[in-house]
């Protein structure tokens, strides 16, 4: 008798476990993804303006701050909100590097969707679009050449003359290969299991697979301008960016993705 009782408690606390985690890791509808880097001045306040509008569009949702390399105290602003909100999660990475930090936030989403959003966005209501666009896509690109591009003319041309290689280079012929994007969670993990690469690159190795696996790919409009001083359009990091930008189109190109 003392044995039976002990088996179904043991089965019983089992199952009880099993319950626990699916109820934990399962059943979120979205998942966004948010890389940071030394983003303390405005990461607060960003934060709450997205929490308070995500929780209008669904109730299962989690969000994904990636800190990555930050030298101020945005780890700790972000370990605060996560002690503050049971739907945030928070990873730290060593590396400043914005692709490393969107494939990561990717791998371990739990959402039925994700989108990898910036902390320093001004058009929430891109969220919405994407979202709904998402549920008959598998892939949703928010164009700033669909919207509207207020940033500095020198962060406009580097994105035009970037769409233009792209195009030559793999034939993709999105309006806009950079940015925010929107995903089929599932599908895109099974993209990306393979992908290294930096600064902003990740979106155009998605894309490139994407593309060889036949996947549904749509685009809705962005709004976006500047809050504060783009790290990646600064004069000096140019010859930088257009360098290791060149080397990953080869890459892709040679491996005929």
């Amino acid at each position: 008798m003392d044995v039976a009782r002990i088996f179904i408690y043991k089965s019983v606390k089992a199952l009880t476990k099993c319950a626990e985690y699916v109820a934990e890791n399962e059943g979120y509808t979205l998942s966004i993804i948010v890389p940071i880097h030394n983003e303390e001045k405005i990461l607060e306040r960003q934060a709450l303006r997205l929490i308070d509008y995500i929780q209008n569009m669904t109730e299962r949702f989690e969000i994904l701050f990636v800190e990555n390399g930050s030298t101020d105290k945005t780890f700790q602003v972000a370990r605060e909100l996560q002690k503050r909100f049971s739907f945030i999660r928070l990873i730290r990475l060593n590396q400043a590097d914005y692709s490393t930090a969107v494939i990561e936030g990717l791998k371990r989403a739990r959402g039925e969707y994700s989108i990898v959003f910036g902390i320093d966005f001004v058009d929430l209501e891109v969220l919405k679009r994407c979202f709904h666009k998402l549920k008959y896509s598998d892939i949703v690109i928010c164009s700033k050449n669909l919207g509207f591009d207020g940033r500095p003319f020198l962060n406009r041309l580097a994105n035009r003359i970037y769409n233009i290689v792209t195009r030559i280079f793999l034939g993709l012929r999105h309006s806009d290969v950079e940015g925010y994007h929107g995903y089929n969670t599932k599908k895109v993990q099974a993209l990306i299991s393979d992908v290294k690469t930096r600064a902003h690159l990740c979106n155009v190795w998605i894309l490139a697979k994407a593309r060889k696996m036949r996947l549904k790919v749509s685009e809705v409009p962005l709004e976006v301008y500047e809050i504060r001083k783009s790290r990646f359009m600064r004069f000096a990091r140019l010859p930088y960016l257009a360098v290791i930008s060149l080397i990953e189109l080869i890459k892709i190109k040679t491996k005929r993705l």
